[in-house]
Formats: structure tokens, sequence, C-alpha cells
């Protein structure tokens, strides 16, 4: 019977889950922008229960209907009206079309209609969306159940707060699809915190690409990796266990197997965990983390590190750390986490095809482990610290409470977010008008430093998603010999770099940090927000330079909001995706 109640728990919680983040896409990539929403009870009501129950409670709330151009509608409550789509939903989901009574659907059924209605929409249709959406909710239900089970403090230190993204992105259609062969391979996702050694290949030395800044030696890379051989003529690289079992069924590597010059050692050696990115490996004994390639679709990208990508993440790690000791007052408290090297390996009677074949998929980055200098109990992931527990509801109000001697107040959530807006907007919009550095501050790139879990540092990870705009960031590669694909990949008009900014603070980071503070206080969201204006103001009056894209904001220009749901279903790779526009929550 336990069992069964568990079973029971974790699908329902799960649809739940699976179902509101469909949601989130439909309001924020097509609803919203398009002017579908509707914050009133529809005229006919027949199929709406008489009072919404939700959990046996009879619920109160702000009614959304939804009438997409298909006239297929969507009525459910919501806890508040929220220009970014940012809310809490209160009942179950009802549907309807062409004036039929309203109906609650199961949630293979409604993945169906909501596909269908924004299929209708952009003239895309994408079988393999749905695959990845029921991929996505099964492991969700795997995930759910280990973390009901385990009832671990996911914000107790930075290892765990990596291993409990239980549902993942937030306006995501399949933030849990993870496009590997096999379910057995599920075990290597973050989330089950199992320890695991990487999978080691002794290669022949002289096909080694390694490339690092501050004066690192390649033997103090690769020792981060494994115990180097005896044998001065080979190394030993690793990959990911999971990029190894594709890595391995290629007939070039079994090739070289045979001929000696790669020998499979198979998992062996020191255990990691993997990190909310998957790919990404964190031990608290070594210095760095290894980021590997993954040739696996986890949410919109394959996850390889592309040869380019490599490169850039050195030049923008030589950037960062020169004007960090050169210009820190320029910086808004700006502290780079270094990515000071990268490794790579190919055999050298390769050709040039082969050699970059073998380069994508051992490619690897290596970051500075920041918890050595921080203290592991003391970082956090922001997507963790603002996502959900097991029961759906914000991990930040017990973290934030257990922390007090007294009951939590309106004003200690209000000066927290205060406090934390400061210390993500200052840096991010600093680096983007003093230097032309776009960084990318969404949740997962984002690391909470806390004293007392009070706020003290926002730090900002993943070198190789850094861009430099082409007005004036790309101008601090002039007098360096650079490949032009290293180069293409690196630069971004600034009308592109500031809408990535713009989503991501905005929308990705700061309405999700507003929406978990205010839980069950959903008025508090607009002092929050009124934080925010006061410091892109100050922000503003600081700088002596030109801040058009800010003085836009304030005048109540509309927020950027990126097509995460929509580039997927037209089946395109991320770097495709677009943006909408959402309004301000300054606006009038």
């Amino acid at each position: 019977m336990l069992q069964l109640n568990y079973s029971f728990k974790s699908n329902l919680v799960c649809n739940l889950a699976a179902s509101h983040t469909l949601l989130n896409c439909l309001i924020k990539e097509f609803a919203l922008p398009m002017g579908l929403c509707r914050y009133e009870w529809p005229t006919e009501i027949s199929g709406i229960p008489i009072g919404v129950f939700f959990n046996g409670k009879l619920i109160e709330g702000v009614p959304l209907h939804i009438q997409m151009p298909n006239q297929q509608e969507f009525f459910i409550l919501v806890d508040r009206k929220d220009c970014l789509g940012a809310q809490y939903y209160l009942s179950d989901i009802y549907t309807r079309k062409l004036e039929k009574k309203w109906q609650y659907l199961d949630f293979e059924d409604f993945v169906q209609v909501l596909l269908e209605c924004c299929s209708a929409i952009t003239g895309h249709h994408n079988q393999e969306l749905m695959d990845q959406i029921y991929a996505s909710r099964a492991l969700k239900k795997q995930i759910h159940h280990f973390a009901q089970q385990h009832n671990q403090n996911s914000l107790e230190n930075y290892a765990l707060s990596e291993q409990a993204l239980w549902f993942g992105h937030p306006t995501h259609p399949a933030p849990k699809a993870r496009l590997w062969s096999t379910q057995q391979q599920d075990h290597f996702s973050p989330e089950f915190a199992i320890p695991t050694s990487l999978h080691q290949f002794e290669v022949c030395k002289n096909g080694l690409y390694i490339r690092a800044n501050d004066d690192l030696t390649d033997t103090d890379i690769l020792q981060q990796m494994a115990e180097q051989p005896t044998n001065p003529e080979t190394v030993i690289i690793c990959l990911h266990p999971v990029q190894a079992q594709l890595f391995l069924q290629d007939a070039r590597v079994q090739a070289y197997i045979k001929q000696g010059e790669i020998k499979d050692l198979g998992c062996m050696g020191e255990k990691f965990v993997p990190t909310a990115s998957l790919r990404t490996w964190y031990s608290t004994q070594n210095n760095f983390f290894i980021k590997g390639s993954l040739h696996v679709r986890i949410t919109n990208c394959v996850r390889k590190n592309a040869w380019y990508e490599l490169e850039s993440t050195l030049l923008i790690d030589q950037i960062l750390k020169k004007l960090y000791t050169t210009q820190v007052e320029t910086l808004g408290g700006f502290q780079p986490i270094a990515e000071p090297a990268v490794l790579s390996w190919a055999p050298v009677n390769a050709s040039m095809e082969d050699q970059l074949w073998f380069q994508e998929q051992t490619g690897t980055i290596f970051r500075e482990n920041f918890c050595k200098t921080e203290g592991e109990k003391n970082c956090l992931l922001a997507g963790t610290v603002f996502g959900r527990s097991h029961d759906l509801s914000p991990n930040i109000l017990p973290f934030l409470q257990s922390h007090l001697s007294r009951e939590l107040q309106d004003q200690d959530l209000l000066s927290w977010f205060d406090q934390y807006q400061s210390l993500l907007l200052k840096p991010v919009l600093s680096l983007f008008y003093q230097h032309g550095i776009v960084m990318e501050p969404h949740l997962q790139n984002s690391i909470l430093v806390h004293r007392d879990a009070f706020p003290v540092k926002v730090l900002l990870r993943d070198f190789e998603g850094v861009k430099l705009t082409s007005d004036l960031g790309i101008h601090s590669l002039q007098g360096q010999e650079i490949h032009p694909r290293v180069k293409q990949s690196m630069e971004y008009s600034r009308e592109k770099g500031w809408k990535r900014i713009c989503y991501c603070l905005f929308v990705n980071n700061l309405s999700e940090a507003i929406l978990a503070l205010t839980w069950q206080r959903p008025t508090l969201a607009p002092q929050m927000w009124q934080f925010v204006y006061a410091e892109l103001e100050q922000f503003r009056h600081s700088i002596s330079i030109p801040t058009p894209e800010i003085d836009a904001l304030l005048a109540g220009a509309a927020i950027h909001c990126k097509t995460n749901f929509k580039v997927r279903l037209a089946g395109n790779a991320d770097r495709d995706a677009g943006y909408v526009q959402l309004a301000s929550p300054w606006g009038i």
C-alpha cells in the first residue's frame, strides 16, 4: 500500500509539474505576446466545478482564460496577474473547443491539445518534441520517487543543490528529456546522487591537445582527470560514461583500439558527482570541475564541446582575468570563476575531418572549484534555490526560515531579494556597458554565495557561452591571431547581446526568484520589481556612458523572452531560438 501511495503521489505531482511547465511556455511564448489572455471568468462555465477544488480544498484565485486562434480554450486559476507569466497555478487545467463543455484532460490528452493549437500558429509539428515531453515526465517520476524516499535538504551544501533541480527548467517543454540510448543510463542523472568514476582511455600522448592559462602545465591538468601512467608515451583522458559508450560504438574508435593507439580502461579512478548540467563533474578534492563533451540532446542542445568553444573559453578567461586585475572598479563586483584550461585528443595520423571528430568527442573544459575558496556550504545553485521541492513548494522559504529564530516576515523577504537582485544586476550590466561582454546569467549559470542564508555574492559561470558585442567587446581580441570560426562563435550584435541578457536577467532569473519568494504572498511581487527598477536607475546614473537599453526599460519598454518552446516545436537548434516581447513589470 505504501508503494502504491508513493506511485500515485509521484504520478500526480509529476503530471502537475510537467503540465505547469507547458503552461508557462504557452503563456510566455504565445498567449501573452499575442494578447490571448483574459484574467476573467469565461461567460460559460459549464464543466468547471462551482467553487474549484484542488487537493480537497476550495480555491480562491485569479481566473486565467486563454483563447487560442484555432478556438481552443484553456482555463485555470492562478494566484496573480503577472505580465511576465510567472504565477502559481491553483486549480486543475480545463479545456474546451467550439463552445463545447469545459473538461479536465489527462496529461497525454492535454499535451496533444496544447501542441496542436501551438502548431496551428507556427506551422511546425515535431513528433520528437512530444516524445521528449513524455520522456521528461517519465524521468521526473523516477526522480520524484527518489526525492520522497530520501527527503534531503537540497540547500544544505553545493553538491546537494546541484542534485536537487527536481523538475528542471521552469519554462521549457521537456526539461528532463535526456536522449541517451537506454533508461539504465538515467542513473548518471545528478538527481540520483550516485558518485561515479569517469570512463578512462589511455591514448598516445602525441595526439594530445592542451591549452592553459595561469602557467598551468600539462601535468597539472592531466592529474586533475586521472592518475597518469608511468609510460611517458601515453596519457589517460576521461569521458562522461554516456559519451564513452557513444565513442566506443564508432568504427574509427574500434579500429584504433585494435591498433593499440586507444586502450579502453572502463570506468575507474576517483569518484565524481554529476552537476545539474549533466556533463560537468564535481569532486570536493579536485581543484577543477571537469566539463566534458556529451553528444546527447539535453533540453534545446546537443551538449558537445566544439573545438572553437574550447578556444573561445580560454580567450574569455584571459579577458576577464585581465579586467579583474587591471580594471576591477569597472566590473560592478564581478568575480570571475576561472576556466583556465582545455583539453582534447585526436590520433595524429587521422584525416583532418576525423581529427576534428575526435577533438569534439574528447573536448574538456576545466573550471575552477570555487567551493574551495567560498566554502561548499556557502555555495548554492540559484536554479535550486528558487526551484521547487518534491511537493512543488519553493525551496527557499524553509531555507530562510531555518536561519531565523522567529517567524519569517515580509520585510525579511524584501530585504533578501533587494540584496540578491543588486548582486546579480551590477556585474552583468557593468560587463555589458563598460566592456561589451555578454554573460548568460540564467539560473543554472548563477551561483548564490551566502552567509547564514543572506546573499553576499553571485558568481556567474560558463565561459564557453560568453559573447562579445561587435560594437565594443570584440575589440578586446585585436592583435591576436584567432581562427575566423572562433571569432564568429564569440561575436554578437549589441541588439542580440542585450536580448540575451534581458531574457536571462528578468524572465529566467529575477521573475523566478520573485515567484519563489512570494509564495502565498503575491502582493510582495510589485515591491520587489520596484527594487529592480531602482537598481537600474542607480546604475544608469552611476555610469558615464549612454545606456539606451536601460533608458527604454525604465520608460516601460517590453522585456525580451526567449522562445525555448517554439524552437523545439520547429525542431531547430537552440542558436535559432528567437524572442517574443512581454510587457514590462514597470509599464502602465
